[in-house]
């Protein structure tokens, strides 16, 4: 633990909660998120991508 009395030279970059939701937007419909011509191979591979 540390003893020094904390920086404050460097500004707060986290925004409040209130702030992150007036700021947040909806996600699209389900429909257009949806890949839906892909083989299962390509399938696969998209989940790996996506988990790594």
């Amino acid at each position: 633990m540390s003893t020094r009395p904390a920086d404050t030279s460097e500004p707060n970059l986290e925004l409040p909660v209130e702030e992150l939701l007036r700021r947040a937007r909806p996600l699209p419909r389900h429909e257009e998120m949806v890949i839906g011509d892909l083989s299962e191979d390509e399938g696969a591979a998209f989940l790996t991508a996506v988990k790594s």
